[in-house]
């Protein structure tokens, strides 16, 4: 099967896009690349409280508005998933990551931000 690789210019373009949307206060709880094999492609998943109120076209606007007052990002919308913190989508994305990456002797969790998994590049996790 032909797997893809995460470039290092879309983890930067990704922290970016994480910066700018701080800049502007919308709520991150958790963000990271995973390489889905439902989509066949790297995608940046943005955990955001505001995917449940005001709702995902909100959400999906408000990164828009970011992205388009960044210079030389190559990302684009198609590239980003926009999940609500309380949805089963993510909770199962998060029993995934974290059940990969916690394979440690000691059973303790261990920080999750800034590391690249096989299948995942993590910016910030919740642990909610």
């Amino acid at each position: 099967m032909y797997k893809t690789v995460l470039v290092k210019d879309l983890i930067e373009d990704g922290d970016r896009l994480l910066r700018e949307l701080d800049r502007r206060h919308f709520p991150i709880s958790a963000a990271f690349w995973y390489d889905s094999p439902d989509r066949l492609a790297w995608n940046l998943y943005i955990v955001s409280e505001v995917a449940d109120a005001p709702g995902p076209l909100e959400a999906y606007m408000r990164i828009q508005q970011a992205m388009s007052g960044l210079k030389g990002v190559s990302l684009s919308l198609d590239d980003i998933v926009i999940l609500s913190p309380h949805s089963t989508a993510f909770r199962d994305l998060r029993r995934t990551i974290e059940g990969v990456s916690q394979m440690s002797a000691s059973g303790k969790k261990v920080s999750l931000e800034g590391v690249a998994l096989e299948d995942c590049y993590i910016y910030r996790w919740s642990y909610d």
